[in-house]
């Protein structure tokens, strides 16, 4: 796998794709759930703090689902399905992020298929990982579901 950041110092993606680095405090929110936009941002520097909201807006609460560091980035799905986001992105830590433009990096991509196959490879196994983990926390909460409201079988 190939860390995407280099992306950033590669000539051909530095002249086909727009992007900006941007520096923000901790507990600056990055992205809004429901926002619409198909930017693609990677940590330059820092940690972000990934959540969803739950509840009514009188008791909302926004537990985190991930936090996410230096190399990592988030926003990606959006790029390819057009969708409002899925969670909000708030810094948990002073960060600096590269926000890149996700219909320029979708045409890079096509422009120069080498490149653009090892960053679909590079986004594809890290939702590989967020999948599972995912699946992981589905089936703790299930569990404990199931535990708390399904009698227990006798004997």
């Amino acid at each position: 796998m190939i860390n995407l950041l280099i992306l950033l110092d590669d000539p051909d993606f530095i002249g086909s794709v727009q992007f900006s680095r941007i520096k923000y405090q901790a507990k600056d929110v990055i992205l809004k759930e429901n926002e619409a936009s198909q930017d693609v941002y990677f940590i330059l520097d820092g940690q972000v703090q990934i959540s969803t909201c739950i509840g009514e807006e009188v008791d909302r609460m926004l537990p985190g689902l991930a936090r996410l560091g230096k190399g990592d980035f988030f926003g990606e799905l959006a790029m390819f399905d057009g969708e409002p986001r899925s969670a909000e992105v708030t810094a948990f830590t002073d960060c600096e992020i590269a926000k890149v433009d996700g219909t320029q990096m979708l045409s890079f991509m096509e422009k120069y298929p080498e490149k653009g196959y090892f960053v679909l490879r590079e986004l594809f196994m890290n939702l590989v990982i967020r999948i599972r983990q995912n699946n992981l926390r589905t089936k703790t909460v299930l569990e404990l579901y199931l535990k708390e409201n399904i009698p227990a079988k006798k004997a």
